[in-house]
């Protein structure tokens, strides 16, 4: 097994950076698309206001969801070399 050196974690830095900013972000998204789909039977009609903050919900999460895995995996590769 290989020591993490100065220069491995000069090259996770950024990734690692990525995954614990958009990481979180995009499992607070989740929930919140989750919850809304499971209370949405129960409250009635959507309004078009609704409508506009779920569709820029879901692409945000797609958004912080993609920043996450490709952190993940370049901090992944980095290890694994």
């Amino acid at each position: 097994m290989k020591k993490l050196d100065a220069a491995i974690t000069k090259r996770i830095a950024p990734s690692a950076l990525m995954v614990l900013i958009a990481g979180p972000i995009f499992l607070f998204m989740a929930m919140d698309l989750i919850l809304f789909a499971a209370m949405s039977g129960s409250r009635g009609a959507t309004s078009p206001n609704q409508v506009v903050d779920l569709s820029m919900e879901i692409v945000l999460c797609i958004l912080t969801g993609v920043l996450t895995a490709f952190g993940a995996r370049s901090i992944w590769r980095v290890l694994k070399d």
